[in-house]
C-alpha cells in the first residue's frame, strides 16, 4: 500500500511540475516576443562574458531539456 501511495504522490508531483514548466516556457516565449518587438524585432544579443556565464549555466543542464527551455534561440 505504501508504495502505492507513494508513487501516486511521485505521479502527482511530477504533473504539476511539468504544469508549472509549461507555464513557465510559455510566459518566457510571450517575454521575448516582447522584447523583440520593443527591440525593432532584432535578435537579443549576448555580450561575450554574458555567453559565457550561460554556456557554464547549460552545462548541468539535460540537452533536452534546454531544446525546451531556450528561448533565445532563434528556432521557437
Amino acid at each position: 500500500m505504501y508504495r502505492w501511495l507513494k508513487q501516486r504522490f511521485v505521479d502527482w508531483a511530477a504533473g504539476v511540475q511539468q504544469k508549472e514548466i509549461d507555464r513557465l516556457h510559455a510566459e518566457a516565449l510571450r517575454l521575448k516576443a516582447e522584447v523583440l518587438k520593443s527591440n525593432g524585432g532584432k535578435p537579443i544579443i549576448l555580450t561575450p562574458e554574458e555567453q559565457q556565464r550561460l554556456d557554464e549555466l547549460k552545462k548541468g543542464i539535460d540537452p533536452e531539456v534546454l531544446k525546451r527551455i531556450n528561448v533565445l534561440s532563434d528556432a521557437e
